[in-house]
């Protein structure tokens, strides 16, 4: 926010010309942060309901007292298993929290704020400037002789 008037000053410079508009780009591509964020929180949050529902799930069915010595086999089967019978849930909160740190680079595939169009775009202005240079400096030898 505070830099955007200084670069826009700057952009009147040949050598900065691209300075305001990657500066609106990256503007741009953070202010995209919140929107994809609450995106991607929503999906995680889907995938947890998931994991809950499929815990509550086997819960209700060791829960039920119809079975008798299969509920103790299903007892056992979990206590077993240890953390890993809540395994669905943690696999879920770690996808989540390994997609939120994704949020920056979702932003720039949106927004490309990489400076690279800018500075291939000066290259290729310093090459077209190098070529005609070098056209004008044959075509004055040839003449000269």
């Amino acid at each position: 926010m505070i830099l955007g008037p200084f670069s826009l000053a700057v952009s009147v410079l040949p050598a900065f010309r691209d300075a305001f508009t990657t500066w609106i780009a990256r503007f741009v591509a953070v202010n995209l942060y919140v929107g994809i964020a609450y995106l991607v929180l929503y999906v995680c949050g889907l995938m947890q309901e998931y994991a809950f529902l499929q815990e509550i799930q086997k819960y209700e069915a060791l829960l039920d007292t119809s079975g008798g010595e299969e509920v103790l086999s299903k007892l056992a089967w979990m206590a077993g298993n240890g953390i890993l019978s809540f395994g669905l849930v943690i696999v879920s909160f770690l996808v989540g929290a390994v997609a939120i740190t994704t949020v920056p680079s979702i932003s720039t595939w949106i927004i490309s704020t990489s400076g690279i169009t800018a500075a291939a775009a000066t290259a290729g202005r310093t090459g077209t400037m190098v070529g005609r240079s070098g056209s004008r400096m044959s075509a004055g030898a040839i003449m000269g002789k």
